[in-house]
């Protein structure tokens, strides 16, 4: 899940224990908010068995002021149950740090790899090599690169790396929130616009959250792999589409 604000609104925030899907226990979930020009970062692996042992609700700080979210349950496909293999992944490029969470799978992905100096992965899973060569991308590009350049080259990376298989995907930059949609399972995106007559409630087995934005006046972004906000409109991603909010609002870079 990601969520981009006009503002920054308080945020309740929460794990739940009940993640499981389909019989199989989370490999571990993190989360990261943007605060001061820096994402606060929380996460956790999980070893054999450990999932049913604990109170997740009381593991992370819940309260928090931010204008962007972006949650990730891992079930692991390549990569061993540790913090460094563990979602969000954080990377620092032109002053800026960016946070990426990927849902998917890579086969044979290996040749289409990019990595350079300071963007390279700490860990061994698929993700957090396909952030590395996304961010090697932009960083290709030069330091005056403009916003509209960005999301082409981060299209195109993607298109790339897709074809090896699912790509579902948020990453932000603290402006700007990207997402893609592969065709892997489901991705919905929903924009939010005040007046607001009561707080934004959202949950599921996995998670919950509050955004505190009654009577204010803040549009909001979420992107998430399941429709998680009752009585709201979502949207499915276009597959195979760069999606870019800033502000709360879907920007069409590429239209």
């Amino acid at each position: 899940m990601g969520i981009n604000c006009e503002n920054e609104i308080e945020i309740d925030f929460s794990f739940k224990g009940s993640a499981a899907v389909s019989g199989k226990n989370p490999d571990g979930w993190g989360y990261a908010y943007f605060k001061n020009d820096s994402w606060m970062i929380f996460k956790e692996p999980f070893t054999e068995n450990q999932f049913e042992l604990k109170d997740f609700q009381l593991n992370f700080p819940t309260n928090f002021y931010s204008n962007n979210l972006i949650s990730h349950i891992r079930f692991a496909s390549k990569g061993n149950k540790t913090m460094e293999n563990t979602h969000p992944f954080e990377l620092e490029l032109f002053d800026k740090n960016w946070a990426f969470a990927h849902s998917g799978h890579l086969t044979i992905y290996k040749h289409v790899l990019r990595y350079s100096e300071g963007i390279e992965p700490k860990g061994d899973t698929d993700s957090e090599e396909v952030f590395c060569t996304i961010l090697t991308e932009i960083k290709n590009l030069g330091h005056l690169v403009r916003d509209k350049e960005i999301a082409i080259k981060i299209e195109k990376t993607t298109k790339e790396l897709a074809k090896e298989g699912g790509m579902n995907f948020v990453l932000s930059d603290g402006e700007f929130l990207y997402a893609y949609y592969s065709g892997y399972k489901s991705l919905y995106y929903t924009e939010l616009r005040p007046p607001f007559d009561k707080n934004i409630v959202g949950e599921d087995n996995q998670l919950w959250f509050t955004l505190f934005v009654k009577d204010i006046d803040v549009q909001i972004g979420i992107v998430a792999s399941e429709q998680i906000i009752p009585e709201v409109e979502w949207k499915e991603l276009q597959m195979n589409t760069l999606y870019a909010f800033t502000n709360g609002k879907r920007t069409k870079f590429l239209i």
